[in-house]
């Protein structure tokens, strides 16, 4: 009889751990290529190691504004090109998509929004869009947690042609950027993840130029690799220093510094939170 309990217990720990590594998360962004960048390269594989499998939808338009997901919600245009990575793993493309299509596809657990980065310092960008995207949201997705995607400020040789409109200043840019993601946050309930903090942590801790690939999208190696961090620690709430998965390219120092980065940046979310020059 005890050897029987004692399988039987075994066999229960053994069911709920398995359980627990299988958790799913249902991740919708609706976004542009700054969501490509967090979420299509590394964020599936970070929660595969630790144990969860994330679905995760991304509605892509290459510098999509809150203004113009709001006008496609109300046209129904079929004017995204829908990159969904399944819990097998496989990225698979549909263009042509439409936004309702994508909200009816899955009971999202989380569904984000974000501004185009040129115009994410500015709040007289965001509504009444933002407020009218929300409520188009909800009508299919009444129960999703709701977050805002915080771009990141560009490099400071950024050629980007409306970064003369924070007068070609990174330190500018980036205060404007968590001024009203703060707003945006804070006014609607949203989470944050602050992928803007956790790039400019980094360029405190002396990396400039490993971050981007054109003075405003993030590098293939570093820059997404700390965005996929911040995504998975704040829709999570691990530890990253329990993360071991690093893309190939991306050294171990370099793999904790992000990590260091995106926990700072989860944590204090409007400021940078690191200053340790390592370079």
């Amino acid at each position: 009889m005890k050897r029987f309990i004692a399988i039987m217990m075994t066999m229960i720990l053994v069911s709920g751990i398995a359980s627990a590594q299988k958790d799913t998360l249902k991740v919708l962004a609706i976004g542009n290529s700054f969501s490509v960048d967090a979420v299509e390269q590394n964020l599936f594989q970070i929660a595969d190691e630790r144990g969860y499998v994330f679905i995760i939808g991304n509605l892509y338009i290459g510098g999509c504004s809150l203004e113009r997901h709001y006008n496609n919600s109300v046209s129904g245009e079929g004017a995204y090109s829908y990159r969904k990575i399944s819990a097998d793993g496989v990225l698979r493309k549909t263009e042509n998509f439409p936004l309702e299509a994508a909200l009816k596809e899955e009971k999202w657990d989380v569904i984000t929004m974000q501004q185009a980065s040129h115009y994410s310092g500015f709040a007289e960008t965001y509504e009444p869009y933002l407020t009218d995207l929300i409520k188009y949201v909800r009508k299919y997705q009444p129960e999703a947690k709701l977050y805002w995607h915080q771009t990141w400020a560009y490099a400071l040789d950024s050629t980007h042609p409306n970064f003369p409109n924070y007068d070609n200043d990174q330190q500018k840019m980036y205060s404007l950027i968590m001024k009203c993601s703060r707003k945006a946050s804070f006014e609607h309930g949203m989470g944050i993840i602050p992928c803007g903090s956790t790039i400019q942590n980094l360029r405190m801790l002396g990396m400039e130029s490993e971050l981007t690939r054109d003075g405003y999208h993030l590098s293939y190696k570093l820059g997404r690799y700390a965005a996929a961090l911040t995504w998975f620690c704040k829709l999570t709430g691990e530890n990253l220093e329990k993360v071991h998965y690093r893309p190939e390219g991306v050294g171990l120092s370099d793999s904790i510094l992000a990590q260091i980065a995106a926990a700072s940046a989860v944590s204090h979310p409007y400021k940078t939170s690191v200053s340790i020059k390592t370079k």
